[in-house]
């Protein structure tokens, strides 16, 4: 639990188009058709994390904001595309599902990394999972009724979406509500190289 006064939720995330987020919301109510008890994440909401920091002191915001900007002012726009559906840890017992994204210069990955790096400092532990760009669809709340959700997916793994250029970053903070995340743009990345 955090103290309001003193700490916020955050991620450091790209992102999505409008036309992405159209794409992901007919894939989710395909999903659901299939039944499952899984909290559905908004298209709204759905975005690709770059970083979770989790629990922010306040105070770390501005710091925060100045060692992670150059990351991103060194950037120059690229193309991601959605493509395939999935399961971490695996289908066979799902706790989340996803849509992937291509990413085939690894740009995502480095960025990631360089972002890892220059939070540290600051007090923020590295991943020890290798980066794995995705975009989460639901997060399972029980397995009861998951086979014919399981199919369903398994049925839609290939699915291709649209391709879309990422072009900035976002510094969110994540206000748990009842009725699911709400999520707070704190500081805007552009990516500033040309």
């Amino acid at each position: 639990m955090t103290d309001d006064k003193y700490e916020i939720r955050a991620f450091i995330a790209v992102e999505l188009p409008e036309e992405a987020r159209t794409f992901l919301s007919s894939i989710s109510v395909q999903l659901r058709n299939f039944g499952g008890d899984v909290k559905w994440v908004r298209s709204a909401s759905i975005h690709l994390t770059l970083k979770f920091l989790g629990n922010v002191q306040r105070d770390v915001v501005s710091p925060l904001d100045d060692a992670v900007k150059p990351v991103f002012a060194e950037q120059s726009p690229f193309e991601l595309t959605i493509q395939g559906l999935g399961a971490f840890p695996g289908l066979g017992k799902p706790r989340v599902f996803w849509a992937g994204v291509q990413d085939p210069k690894q740009r995502l990955a480095e960025i990631a990394e360089q972002i890892d790096l220059r939070v540290e400092p600051l007090g923020f532990k590295r991943e020890k999972r290798r980066f794995s760009p995705h975009l989460t669809l639901g997060r399972v709340r029980s397995l009861r009724g998951s086979a014919s959700l399981i199919d369903g997916v398994r049925q839609l793994m290939d699915a291709q979406g649209p391709s879309f250029v990422a072009d900035h970053a976002v510094l969110f903070q994540s206000i748990l509500k009842p009725s699911g995340a709400e999520y707070k743009p704190l500081r805007n990345f552009p990516f500033e190289a040309g």
